[in-house]
Order: C-alpha cells, then sequence, then structure tokens
C-alpha cells in the first residue's frame, strides 16, 4: 500500500522560543537562522542581505518569492516519504517530482505543505508573495511601482496586504500608513521571510 503523507511537522519548540526571546534577540536569531539555512542548502549566507538591498520593489519580490520557493521545496525533501510494498522511492526520482511541482494548486508544493501542518500563516503569506510576485514578472508597466502601490491596484483580493503584512485584515488606515513609510512592508516581508526560512532549518536541516 502507498503511503505518500509528509511527515507532520511539530511547531510547538519554535513557538515556545520565539515568544521567550526580546524583539532584538529574535531578529537576530532569525537572521543567524536564515543565514544557516542559506549556508546548508548552497546559497550565499548573506543572500537575505543582498535582498534587503535590491534597488527596486520588483526586484526584492521576485528574489523573495525564489528562496520562499527553495525553502518551502526543501522541507517536502525532508519530509515526503512514499513507500510500496515495504520499498522506499528513489531519493532522485523524488527529487526531480519535488523539483517539478507548481507552488500553487491542487497538486501542488502549498498544498502538501498545508498536509505537512504547515501554519496557515507561512501559507498564506507564502501564497500572497507569489500573487505580487506574478503580478511584477507577468506586466512590464509595474516594473517601477512600489509595494503598495501594486497592492492598491489589486483591490479585489482585499487580504493581500493582511497576508504580506500577518495582520488579521487590511484595511484603508493600514494601507495609508504603508504609503507614508513605503519601508514598513518591506520590513514586515523581510521579518516573515525570516521567520519561514528558521522554520525551513528546523523542520529540514536540523
Amino acid at each position: 500500500m502507498a503511503n505518500s503523507q509528509p511527515n507532520p511537522i511539530n511547531l510547538k519548540v519554535r513557538v515556545r522560543g520565539i515568544l521567550m526571546k526580546t524583539p532584538r534577540e529574535q531578529l537576530s536569531n532569525l537572521l543567524n537562522g536564515s543565514k544557516k539555512f542559506c549556508r546548508a542548502v548552497g546559497l550565499q549566507e548573506d543572500l537575505i542581505t543582498q535582498i534587503i538591498d535590491s534597488d527596486t520593489d520588483w526586484a526584492l519580490i521576485l528574489k523573495v518569492d525564489a528562496l520562499l520557493e527553495t525553502a518551502a521545496k526543501e522541507i517536502l525533501r525532508k519530509h515526503l516519504n512514499i513507500t510500496l510494498a515495504g520499498g522506499i522511492a528513489d531519493n532522485g526520482a523524488m527529487e526531480e517530482f519535488i523539483d517539478g511541482l507548481p507552488m500553487q494548486g491542487k497538486t501542488s508544493v502549498l498544498k502538501l505543505l498545508r498536509v505537512a501542518g504547515c501554519t496557515k500563516a507561512d501559507l498564506n503569506f507564502i501564497e500572497a508573495v507569489r500573487k505580487v510576485r506574478n503580478a511584477f514578472a507577468h506586466d512590464i508597466r509595474n516594473l517601477n511601482i512600489s509595494l503598495i502601490e501594486l497592492i492598491k491596484k489589486k483591490k479585489q483580493d482585499i487580504n493581500l496586504l493582511g497576508h504580506l503584512s500577518l495582520l488579521k485584515a487590511a484595511t484603508d488606515k493600514m494601507i495609508a500608513t504603508r504609503e507614508k513609510e513605503p519601508n514598513l512592508l518591506k520590513l514586515e516581508i523581510i521579518l516573515s521571510t525570516l521567520r519561514f526560512l528558521n522554520f525551513a532549518y528546523d523542520a529540514a536541516v536540523k
């Protein structure tokens, strides 16, 4: 009988550890965790710093999206196991299968992460980043506009800003605040990315 369900991921220790630390300690630990993850998967340790220094919001989002996809697939490589008649799937074939999975859809990376126990907030964040990435990548007219301008153009997606900022709901006031302070939304996205990279390190590398 085949068994293809990813192993559940226990988040209790990670959450408890974060809650016990001050904001400065949290940020330091998140940065260190992201460096460990990048080093473990063959990326530059200071990649997140390079992303922060991106010249445009377009470049920042495309890089964040690519990094999140890498982290998500590393989790699946660690936790997705298929056995049939006592035999374990070939690692090379499994890697190729995971690499070929789309990020979204009924048979996707995000769907498997949901089955594995990844938090709804993280999944919503990754999905929101992918939506913004697609808006940037598929319309050259968006090349030089800011993140918040792009989000305002996508008014039909009322949850987009909330998911990017990890807010329960986005209001006009929140949009106005991020228009006045354009770096605030970028900071929120970077912090959420750091949290997911730490999750990926704990789940797939440690």
